[in-house]
């Protein structure tokens, strides 16, 4: 690519979001870059400033119904431009970090199997709940999930395939579509956001690989939702400082958006290929793999004129799938295609999809996959889990994604640059140096003050997951901007909480990522202190 990353996020960030949020942005831009000089703005009459964006609030409760609160916070809001600020009913917390935690709490209910929008398996056991997805209630009481209530796949989420004409999809679709403003809004807002997205779903939204930039354009229609979702009219003052009417949600309960599927080529037609299948889909995709091997040597012995007919026709009867090593290592027996017996059908993964199989071409149940029909066994299969199977959630997902700015915009990066605009540094890294450099330490510590040195030495110490934990506690965001804390902003400053010894607890005010750190005894009692404080939920510690 001819321009790096930064030169690329900044030109986004000019011109993704329209006029009045490049103008604000570059002038925030400039006042950050002369701060980290160390100087002060001055006013210079001739300079002409805009105003800051329209901050609008909305409150939401919390509780298991927070998802449906988010998908109708998300549907009024998506083609505003002012800034989307959350508190949670009857809690004292406003402004960023109860927005955040909006953000991190949606983002792990989204990660739930029962949804039915993601590849899952009913053997995948998730026994330790991340504390991202606990929806707590505000009084730092966890909520103890069975094994699998949430998707932990390595190779991340990908959407699952589903029968397009059933209402298990009519339900998936419109929770795509609402994941398309909810990261569109991420990313207009500058939020971050723990979602372990798959590369190949970030792929898609990239629409290709890096190195194919010049050469994309989004092509292709969508349908608009029936009910006009796309162009909602809504009165300017309905989501200041209020609760969300629950009238539009009745009325999208009596008329829910419809996708239709046009006979044109999807948008995001032939960009996945066998290897994003092995990524997300592990063992299928290996035996696809098995499958395509097996087909080259059957080529191989066809084109082999050396081979008298009987020769190859012994050889293609013996021809059997290459032997692959199982989880202990050891070689499993080679086995004849035919014997396995398999049908033109795909099994689903998991009973929260709703079907058990799904014929890949008419009549499949009854068709056997043997040696002269294994290309086509692959090809539906690849066609089914990536394209086919996902038509309308992802063109649900561009639907409302589009709603907020066009996905096009996302093509000048590649999916690993797309997983740090949008989630950060998900293993946040910091050294003493950067604690020293980016840290703010005042009113009651100095950079020289024992209580602030213990606490220095405490970060340095921490894990990855206590990080996660500290960062969600001081910011609201469990994840770093890029650059780490060098672009945290604001700073992380640190006071001393007057009237405070070891018996007490700190406290933060996230919107300013300030926290009230306690001038401790000892280091091992401020640690002991500063990790239960983390493991709380809500902003009663505030």
């Amino acid at each position: 690519m001819l321009f790096p990353f930064d030169t690329r996020h900044l030109y986004f960030n000019c011109t993704a979001f329209g006029p009045e949020r490049s103008l604000v942005w570059l002038q925030s831009q400039r006042d950050v870059s002369v701060e980290r000089r160390g100087g002060l703005r001055r006013d210079d009459p001739h300079e002409y400033r805009v105003g800051r964006l329209k901050h609008e609030r909305v409150t939401v409760p919390r509780g298991s119904n927070l998802l449906q609160w988010a998908q109708q916070v998300m549907r009024v809001h998506a083609s505003r431009k002012s800034i989307l600020e959350v508190e949670f009913r009857e809690e004292e917390g406003t402004g960023l970090g109860p927005t955040l935690e909006f953000y991190a709490l949606v983002a792990g209910e989204l990660q739930r199997a029962d949804l039915s929008m993601w590849l899952c398996d009913d053997q995948t056991s998730d026994p330790i709940t991340p504390p991202a997805l606990d929806g707590g209630n505000g009084t730092g009481d966890s909520q103890t999930r069975p094994p699998g209530y949430y998707i932990c796949r390595q190779g991340g989420l990908f959407p699952a395939p589903l029968p397009q004409d059933n209402s298990i999809c009519d339900q998936v679709v419109e929770l795509f579509h609402f994941l398309g403003i909810f990261l569109a809004k991420t990313l207009q807002d500058n939020r971050l956001v723990d979602l372990p997205l798959s590369r190949p779903f970030l792929k898609l939204m990239c629409h290709g690989e890096f190195a194919n930039v010049k050469d994309r354009g989004i092509t292709g229609s969508y349908a608009k939702p029936r009910g006009g979702l796309s162009s909602l009219p809504v009165e300017e003052d309905l989501m200041t400082s209020s609760i969300i009417s629950e009238e539009s949600e009745k009325e999208l309960e009596l008329d829910p958006p419809k996708y239709r599927i046009s006979d044109t080529q999807p948008w995001f037609s032939g960009l996945l290929t066998l290897e994003d299948l092995c990524e997300v889909d592990p063992e299928r995709g290996a035996f696809m793999q098995q499958l395509k091997s097996l087909s080259a040597i059957k080529q191989q012995i066809l084109n082999d004129t050396i081979l008298s007919e009987e020769d190859r026709r012994l050889q293609l009867h013996n021809l059997a799938l290459p032997s692959t090593p199982d989880n202990q290592g050891a070689e499993q027996p080679a086995v004849r295609l035919e014997d396995l017996c398999l049908t033109m059908q795909y099994a689903a993964p998991s009973r929260h999809l709703g079907y058990t199989a799904i014929e890949l071409r008419t009549g499949g149940a009854d068709q056997e996959v043997t040696l002269t029909n294994v290309e086509d066994y692959i090809d539906f299969t690849l066609s089914w889990a990536l394209e086919v199977g996902i038509r309308r959630q992802l063109e649900a997902f561009r639907s409302g994604f589009c709603q907020v700015f066009p996905l096009k915009k996302l093509g000048a990066f590649s999916p690993d640059e797309l997983r740090l605009m949008l989630c950060g540094d998900q293993a946040p890294i910091w050294t003493r140096e950067d604690i020293l450099a980016y840290t703010e330490p005042k009113l009651g510590y100095t950079r020289d003050s024992p209580g602030f040195l213990r606490l220095v030495n405490i970060l340095v110490g921490l894990t990855a997951e206590e990080r996660k934990a500290f960062l969600q506690f001081t910011t609201g965001c469990s994840s770093l901007p890029p650059g780490g804390l060098a672009n945290l902003h604001p700073r992380l400053t640190v006071v001393r909480k007057v009237d405070a010894g070891d018996g007490s607890y700190p406290s933060v005010n996230t919107c300013v990522h300030y926290l009230k750190m306690p001038d401790y005894s000892s280091e091992s009692i401020m640690k002991e202190r500063l990790l239960a404080a983390t493991r709380e939920k809500g902003f009663h510690l505030n």
